[in-house]
């Protein structure tokens, strides 16, 4: 994929840096090819960079039930405070690059810029619109995402009883003209709906056929993804179904999921790596590449997966319904503290011959997300029999040794395993779970916790291994809500509370 061909400048929060140069000057000087945008091929190449630079999975992550501390001594361990931070649910204040949740809301912007210059350029046009039209669905989706990012992670988990009443994030949808704009937060709802509009309108526009590689762009399967993703949020359920079922032909996502057990379990540890996160994986929906050390660090980072969430999550088979482990393959580095998950492997992009930046590639959507947000969605809707089929087709998958006689998880084995008699609270609790250890070091478990209020307990060790404090950190604690970055006093915008 082409990465770079247009970087439109992001004003929106970069005050303090443009205001050591003449705003007269700056705006007189055309900062790349937005003024240009003169064919379909160029607003092609401009929405290349309508995708994140930013890896949003380190700070969620880390954030999450997901990640324990394996101590201060445990070997070969790295000590980053974009990774502290989440974790302690401190600000992160003394990193900005790559993987520093400043970064990420910087580069959700600039994607935004890029889809708003997109889109004015588009309107533009007098002739030969039919052309541009799917990249006018493009840019407002692009444009969708990037704010249902920004609001997730830096706003007040969104429940559609309160939604209006907590500020949310600047939804941008003119190009950064000016220097030092001034913007509104407005309310969690407002974002909400405007997500919802440039959603509604951009879905029908996507074309597959034009792109190259779809899997890079917004495709009709991840844009449908991403509206059950975000219907599952807003709760209405019966849309989470409707669009879930697009994702394939029929709703049947048989052939759609990572074949774990029959396929990447016979690979080598560095081949399962390299094809989890390839285009030609079923599974992935989409994919954006992003400039990240997660690849390099993510199984090596002091908070994190530790042999004890492990066992917790996937390999204990008592703490699962089925009674039986995960079947996914697990590796470690340099010592027994070290685990990963085999699903990332950094490219190294040089720019001299011995400098240059860590990049990864990063399943934004996939066939394992949809399912369970369709299967969770039935149990709300009441069809425990299509729940159910989910559950069991995904088990089919993951379940070491699993047998569609004996393994089946039912309303039986859910009440028993969890105590609950109400039929929804179970089923959705066996969904949360299986999806859980299906995105381990994925950082999807992070939108589950915010969406369920769950309660994230995290334990700090010290030297002898023992715990040296806990942090509790319930729903509506505003720690939950990552923090703005300072710049953004300049365009008028008050951090969030602490």
């Amino acid at each position: 994929m082409k990465k770079i061909l247009y970087r439109p400048v992001m004003v929106l929060f970069a005050g303090a840096i443009l205001l050591t140069m003449g705003c007269k000057k700056f705006l007189e000087k055309a900062p790349d090819m937005r003024t240009d945008l003169n064919s379909v091929e160029k607003v092609k190449s401009l929405l290349v960079t309508a995708y994140s630079d930013g890896n949003y999975i380190p700070m969620m992550e880390s954030a999450s039930d997901n990640a324990g501390d394996k101590g201060p001594l445990a070997p070969s361990i790295y000590l980053y405070e974009i990774n502290r931070g989440p974790f302690m649910f401190e600000d992160v204040t003394g990193e900005n690059g790559q993987d520093a949740p400043n970064y990420v809301w910087n580069n959700l912007y600039e994607a935004i810029s890029a889809a708003n210059h997109a889109l004015r350029a588009i309107e533009e046009v007098d002739q030969d619109k039919e052309d541009y039209l799917p990249y006018k669905g493009e840019a407002l989706l692009c444009r969708a995402y990037a704010h249902f990012m920004l609001v997730t992670l830096y706003a007040h988990a969104y429940d559609p009883a309160d939604a209006a009443q907590y500020p949310g994030v600047p939804y941008v949808t003119e190009p950064g003209t000016v220097v030092q704009a001034q913007y509104d937060r407005k309310t969690v709802a407002y974002v909400y709906e405007m997500i919802e509009k440039d959603l509604e309108d951009g879905l029908p526009l996507i074309s597959n056929s034009a792109y190259e590689v779809p899997k890079f762009h917004f495709n009709r399967q991840a844009a449908h993804a991403f509206a059950a993703r975000f219907y599952l949020f807003k709760k209405e359920y019966d849309k989470v179904v409707q669009h879930a079922n697009q994702v394939f032909p029929g709703g049947d996502f048989s052939n759609g999921l990572r074949p774990w057990i029959s396929v990447y379990n016979n690979w080598e540890t560095e081949e399962i790596r390299v094809n989890y996160t390839r285009s030609n994986e079923t599974a992935n929906l989409m994919l954006i590449e992003t400039t990240s050390w997660w690849g390099r660090r993510y199984y090596r980072y002091r908070y994190g997966l530790t042999q004890s969430l492990i066992n917790q999550i996937m390999k204990n088979a008592q703490n699962n319904v089925i009674k039986k482990a995960w079947g996914q393959r697990t590796s470690s580095y340099n010592s027994s503290t070290n685990f990963r998950m085999n699903k990332f492997d950094e490219y190294f992009v040089y720019h001299t011959a011995s400098t240059g930046i860590g990049k990864n590639m990063i399943p934004a959507f996939s066939s394992e997300e949809v399912l369970f947000n369709r299967a969770e969605a039935y149990a709300y809707l009441g069809d425990y029999e299509s729940a159910l089929n989910d559950l069991n087709l995904y088990a089919s998958q993951r379940i070491a040794g699993y047998n569609p006689s004996t393994d089946r998880v039912t309303l039986a084995k859910i009440e028993n395993f969890y105590g609950v008699e109400d039929p929804t609270e179970g089923v959705v609790k066996t969904v949360l779970d299986f999806k859980r250890a299906e995105f381990i070091q994925e950082g999807i478990r992070w939108f589950d916790i915010l969406r369920h209020k769950i309660t994230v307990t995290h334990e700090v060790l010290n030297a002898d291994g023992n715990v040296e404090k806990t942090i509790v950190v319930p729903h509506g604690d505003p720690r939950r809500m990552f923090q703005l970055p300072p710049e953004v006093s300049l365009a008028g915008i008050d951090p969030n509370p602490r």
